[in-house]
């Protein structure tokens, strides 16, 4: 799968507030089944947490802000 560079997509066009699923998975470069596992079954084992979503009449999205926080949230820090 194709990774997309966040601030190259936020530069390229004007991001919507919210993304479905097939759009988050493209903006994150992560699998639909990631997000998927994610929601239904936690982050088991160690597994890394999936972004929070939310359901809006039976259909899940992602916010924008709420995307890039959680990549920021799983950045690792280099110790000198």
């Amino acid at each position: 799968m194709k990774r997309i560079q966040l601030s190259q997509s936020r530069e390229a066009v004007e991001q919507p507030r919210l993304l479905d699923e097939k759009r988050t998975s493209e903006y994150l470069g992560v699998s639909l089944s990631f997000l998927r596992k994610g929601r239904s079954e936690g982050a088991p084992g160690g597994r890394t947490q999936a972004p929070p979503f939310v359901k809006i009449g039976g259909r899940v999205y992602y916010r924008v802000t709420d995307l890039d926080h959680w990549v920021g949230e799983l950045e690792t820090r280099r110790v000198a």
